[in-house]
């Protein structure tokens, strides 16, 4: 049966449609904008929550990350090595996926909405062909799945501004899903990722009550810093008229190191921290962790120190790139190989993770010496890694004089090319 069927035969009444993972009610209204509060009263959605500094730099640095790692398709050689598959169109699509971004761009966009929103969309635009010429990416809060009572998936796009009209133009009322990547995160019904920014809604809000409420100290000194004291008798007037200029004259950060000037025998009595406002602070930097723990992040990441060190921060970075940037980028690579078949095609989609793992010049060049004396990598791969020119002679694997291939000392037999030089060598 054709989509064309399945959508305007004659099971068009029961297709239905869903929102943004479980419960799919809660998370419809959310993509419809009617976005529930959390406890704090503060509404926790796409833009609120990048209003959190810490979830702010978490969402920017991995997508970032997975931005600027290079995307290649390669074809498998019979010797077992690979080859760039130039001739194919995901060369070109992956690093110009349509006329107004960059490669970089696009996988920043889509891997934000996949972390806060739990998906990540971009419909292919075709040529006559049938070829894939541009991939349009679409914010998840405009994207509706459609599916019809066959199990046909299909994608409903809303625009937003004169760009997304002009693009949503382009393609059907309804996309079918072989003309959409859909990146899902953590599922619980296999179709729809489910949002990180839903299902932690209760932690981000109370972050962000927590800087609010810190900002608003800071800026209206809601937190008084000490006490104005007399032993005279003030009236109700003189003293609701000294109370307000104390405030015009010394409160907020404009009037941060005004002198005082004080008045029927007023003395000044400076507060110190309360042991409520210290766990005040304890829980604002716990809240910073708690929202690493969301995203999988470490906390050093995000400038979190407290249990660093010199011995252990270059492990923690690698362990970022293992357990938090690869289920990223594993995503991207089986959608890609399972969107375009690449597989039945004897392709495969790699990531270059050389831009965040580059160590320092010198760790880099005793990688370099370990690499070229293992006979594992050429004098000319090694200078173009590092950016240089390739030089004459440098395409042949180096091997140490203090070794040599196994020969009589284990295997009882000569190693190759052993024994006296031949006769006419010799007379040479």
């Amino acid at each position: 049966m054709s989509w064309m069927t399945r959508l305007f035969g004659r099971d068009r009444t029961a297709a239905g449609r869903r929102g943004y993972g479980d419960p799919a009610e809660e998370q419809f209204a959310d993509a419809l904008g009617i976005v529930s509060a959390s406890q704090t009263g503060i509404p926790v959605n796409q833009h609120t929550a990048l209003n959190a500094a810490a979830v702010l730099a978490c969402v920017t640095m991995i997508s970032e990350d997975v931005g600027k790692l290079t995307p290649e398709i390669y074809r498998q050689r019979e010797d077992g090595g690979r080859e760039v598959a130039k001739d194919h169109f995901l060369h070109t699509l992956l690093d110009e996926p349509n006329e107004w971004q960059s490669g970089m761009e696009f996988r920043e966009q889509l891997t934000g909405g996949l972390m806060m929103r739990g998906n990540g969309y971009a419909a292919i635009l075709r040529d006559r062909r049938g070829v894939p010429s541009q991939l349009v990416p679409w914010n998840p809060d405009r994207v509706a799945l459609w599916e019809t009572p066959d199990g046909g998936l299909f994608y409903r796009l809303s625009a937003s501004g004169m760009h997304e009209m002009a693009m949503a133009a382009r393609f059907p009322t309804l996309v079918p899903a072989e003309d959409m990547i859909h990146l899902r995160g953590f599922s619980l019904n296999g179709l729809l990722g489910a949002a990180r920014i839903s299902l932690a809604r209760e932690a981000i809000g109370l972050s962000l009550a927590q800087e609010q409420l810190a900002a608003r100290w800071m800026g209206n000194s809601a937190r008084p810093s000490g006490l104005l004291t007399t032993d005279k008798t003030l009236t109700p007037e003189g003293a609701q008229r000294m109370s307000e200029d104390w405030k015009k004259k010394h409160a907020g950060l404009a009037n941060t190191g005004s002198i005082p000037v004080l008045e029927q025998g007023l003395k000044w009595q400076a507060m110190s921290l309360s042991s409520l406002d210290m766990e005040f602070i304890a829980a604002r930097a716990f809240q910073l962790q708690e929202v690493c723990r969301i995203f999988r992040v470490p906390p050093h990441m995000v400038g979190e120190l407290s249990r660093s060190t010199n011995n252990n921060i270059g492990q923690q970075g690698q362990e970022y790139v293992n357990y938090t940037l690869s289920g990223y980028t594993n995503r991207w690579r089986s959608k890609l190989s399972s969107q375009f078949g690449l597989k039945r095609q004897g392709l495969f989609i790699d990531f270059d993770y050389r831009e965040i793992t580059r160590g320092d010049v010198a760790a880099r060049y005793n990688a370099y010496r370990t690499g070229i004396m293992s006979m594992f990598m050429t004098p000319n791969e090694a200078r173009i890694d590092d950016g240089r020119d390739p030089m004459e002679g440098g395409d042949k694997l180096q091997q140490p004089q203090n070794m040599a291939a196994a020969g009589s000392q284990s295997t009882g037999t000569a190693p190759d090319d052993a024994g006296r030089p031949a006769a006419d060598a010799s007379a040479a």
